[in-house]
């Protein structure tokens, strides 16, 4: 294998691992999930909630997941050729500077919040007010995630994932604990929604702490510094600006949907359909979580080391790779969540205040966010390619266009389709996204081999036939007969019938999916199954 080779397949490499510690997380989530909906169901606490956390939880992936530590790590890469002094100094200057922001952002808002959000969300006076009490709880959670960002890119930056990828998973933890050490003391529901909240910042304290003292012991930690004349400071904000403001159209999109939602669901009341599409977005987030930020984590270390050893003809191959890998896990992701959609979602939230009809309420728009599951990860892929070459207006003019384009579906077609025009209207921008960030990339002499990723594609279509088959009939098929037998001989309930079947239907899909790619010679299969193929080819040859 050559050294260009070796260079192309480091980041899909290192992104496996960071999907397996970012799987452990949304695993973590899927549970948290359960335990919110058997708890809250889709009443007016819970969507009360949902609003709340929909601000700070906007603010935590735009600066924690996305703009500002992807701004930070081209800066701080640049510093640390100069000396890990200048990068320390370098890095506690834009905490202390981004400390002081966000203290008098954080201020700002809770000064405001009782004067504007009542009117944003609409609906009884009741739950307009439990809205503003969370917001001034939650809202914390934007100081924490923020500050943890930038400790989070440091370690990043020298590839060490492992701590960083352990801060979604304190975060859930700290809603499990609340759920299954507090809430049996408790009963009355907005007591425990409280509560709840509070575990939550108190995670996002814990977060940061963890974040800071890994640094600190590898010997990268910050030396805290408030010089406003600190070149960087210019810097990062002129790179973060654009791209926070490209990023928050993303964000700022998934607020309109859930206020929009709060709309349909005041004009149709026991809708529920500020928690459906809270629900079924984090379903999408599962696959989008665990393969586009991975990916996109590790491709922007890997440019930015391919930009600084003057090796850019690397680049295209390697943004091509990643492409192909993308679409190599989204794909059967998009497809199973389509077709396996009611099931999913009964086997996740079925359960106390979870009933049938908030299940077809969450249908639709599910199938609908799956469908563009490919597009949402390479995405964040993209945008990532961009910031490697310090350009964040590009993405800032593209996402401006998606969310337009978002808004004014979702408002053309909520009529005819309620809250799923939402999910339809999402689907489509980030389709249109990936189109013009694919097309705008060759403004940096990057010329994506677009018909060795089309052939890539095609050779994963008989794998992609095989899952889809097998989960159409074990949906269709599978699934009635188990719940007939399951039922009269089994005694199970309904939600456990439901994962028995979903074991079903997944584990074999998988297997189908894995074992053909394989016997089709796909190298992305190779990356994922590398080291037992080999073995097993080795004892074969024995």
């Amino acid at each position: 294998m050559t050294n260009q080779d070796r260079g192309n397949g480091s980041s899909t490499k290192r992104s496996l691992a960071l999907s397996f510690y970012t799987f452990l997380s949304r695993i973590l989530g899927l549970i948290r999930d359960h335990f919110m909906a058997v708890s809250f169901g889709t009443g007016m606490v819970a969507s009360a909630f949902s609003v709340a956390y929909r601000l700070p939880n906007m603010f935590r992936n735009l600066l924690a997941e996305g703009t500002l530590s992807q701004s930070f790590m081209p800066i701080f890469s640049e510093y640390e050729k100069m000396g890990v002094m200048e990068a320390r100094v370098m890095s506690g200057t834009v905490l202390s500077f981004l400390f002081l922001c966000l203290s008098v952002f954080v201020a700002i808002f809770w000064f405001f919040v009782a004067q504007f959000l009542p009117t944003l969300v609409g609906g009884t006076p009741e739950y307009g007010n439990l809205v503003v009490e969370l917001s001034l709880v939650l809202f914390f959670l934007i100081m924490t995630a923020s500050l943890s960002s930038i400790f989070m890119s440091i370690s990043n930056s020298h590839h060490k994932y492992f701590v960083p990828s352990l801060s979604p998973i304190i975060l859930n933890f700290s809603y499990l604990i609340v759920f299954i050490f507090v809430f049996p003391f408790y009963h009355e529901i907005k007591e425990r929604v409280f509560l709840l909240a509070y575990g939550i910042v108190s995670g996002g304290v814990l977060q940061l702490l963890v974040q800071g003292w890994y640094v600190y012991r590898n010997g990268f930690g910050p030396i805290f510094r408030l010089d406003f004349k600190h070149p960087a400071i210019k810097k990062i904000f002129k790179l973060m600006l654009p791209a926070a403001l490209g990023g928050s159209f993303y964000q700022i999109g998934l607020l309109v949907d859930i206020f929009l939602a709060n709309y349909i669901q005041n004009q149709n009341p026991g809708l529920g359909a500020v928690v459906s599409l809270d629900y079924a977005q984090r379903l999408v987030q599962l696959p989008t979580g665990i393969i586009g930020v991975a990916l996109a984590t590790t491709i922007l270390p890997s440019l930015l080391k391919d930009l600084r050893e003057g090796r850019e003809e690397n680049i295209p191959k390697e943004i091509a790779d990643v492409l192909s890998f993308a679409f190599f896990l989204t794909l059967p992701a998009s497809i199973g969540l389509a077709v396996l959609g009611e099931t999913v979602l009964d086997s996740i939230y079925y359960g106390g205040r979870w009933d049938h009809l908030a299940t077809l309420t969450a249908f639709f728009p599910l199938v609908f966010y799956s469908l563009a599951i490919p597009f949402y990860s390479i995405n964040k892929v993209l945008v990532s390619s961009y910031y490697a070459f310090s350009d964040t207006k590009t993405p800032l003019r593209i996402q401006l266009i998606s969310f337009l384009l978002s808004v004014m579906v979702s408002i053309g077609l909520m009529v005819f389709l309620k809250h799923s025009a939402i999910a339809l209207a999402s689907a489509l921008s980030a389709v249109v996204t990936s189109s013009l960030l694919l097309f705008y990339l060759k403004a940096h002499q990057v010329t994506i081999p677009f018909a060795t990723v089309g052939k890539r594609v095609l050779k994963m279509v008989p794998a992609l036939f095989g899952l889809f088959f097998w989960l159409v009939f074990s949906e269709w098929v599978v699934k009635p007969n188990l719940h007939s037998i399951g039922v009269s001989s089994l005694g199970l309930g309904y939600a456990n019938l439901s994962r028995l079947s979903l074991v079903l239907s997944i584990v074999p899909a998988i297997i189908l999916y894995f074992g053909i790619a394989t016997y089709t010679g796909l190298s992305e299969s190779e990356i994922i199954l590398g080291r037992f193929l080999r073995k097993w080819k080795q004892k074969s040859k024995s």
